[in-house]
């Protein structure tokens, strides 16, 4: 293309001999000019060529690693579920001072259970080395950078708080009180008629029920956050098809 335009302008310097060096001079220069912004259009395109495709691959990842991510949360969601559901049974029945029989044993040793997710890092690590504005979508940068920042850090605080209070309070008095017969399956307290009058042990279980139903709302409120993004995720693959 430059030699098509080099012809040209040869041709026209040599129709006036007079300006011939100046238009030749001129000439070149133009050339050069030209030359060096169609290098540049093509390294920028290049550019942003590789960048799409990095982006493509990135969220990519983000949505592989999301959705394993909420079957570890909802994993850990059932878990808490039959927590919050023995301390409500074994509260209800202490309080209304009932015989003591079999089928309580279980939830004895399901009440004081804890479980928490491990989520996947991957993603967002390889995000902040490449630099967020690789996400080309504001709103789904900010959605995905919003999850990991600050739902994902405090869902991982509260599961930690809960752990700690666990091995300081929890298993002592589980221990203390209760003789574990089956890991999470079978429990039978020590002495059940002193068990009813105990208040500690009581408000023990009164909080952690409601430690573990606030850990329960906050984990589904996670999952439908996780959720949103992915599906956010979905439309910017789908239109990068498009494009």
């Amino acid at each position: 293309m430059i030699g098509f335009f080099r012809k040209i302008r040869k041709k026209l310097a040599d129709d006036n001999k007079p300006l011939k060096y100046a238009r030749y001079a001129i000439g070149e220069i133009v050339l050069v000019v030209i030359g060096i912004l169609i290098a540049l259009q093509i390294n920028n395109w290049n550019e942003d060529r590789k960048a799409k495709t990095i982006e493509k691959e990135l969220l990519q990842q983000f949505h592989t690693e999301l959705n394993s991510d909420i079957n570890a949360i909802e994993n850990t969601i059932i878990i808490y579920k039959e927590v919050n559901y023995s301390c409500e049974v074994l509260i209800k029945h202490i309080k209304n001072r009932g015989d003591y029989h079999d089928s309580l044993s279980y939830h004895f040793a399901q009440w004081n259970s804890y479980e928490h997710f491990n989520l996947n890092s991957g993603a967002i690590s390889n995000l902040n080395s490449r630099g967020v504005d690789i996400i080309s979508n504001p709103d789904l940068r900010n959605s995905i950078l919003n999850l990991y920042n600050q739902t994902y850090t405090y869902s991982k605080d509260i599961g930690g708080f809960f752990r700690e209070d666990h091995i300081a309070f929890t298993y002592p008095m589980f221990l203390k009180r209760i003789e574990p017969v089956e890991w999470k399956n079978n429990a039978i307290p020590n002495n059940y008629e002193t068990l009813i009058d105990d208040h500690e042990f009581m408000n023990h279980l009164q909080w952690i029920k409601n430690a573990s139903l606030n850990n329960l709302n906050v984990y589904k409120e996670a999952v439908i956050e996780i959720q949103n993004v992915i599906k956010a995720i979905e439309i910017e693959l789908n239109a990068s098809k498009n494009v």
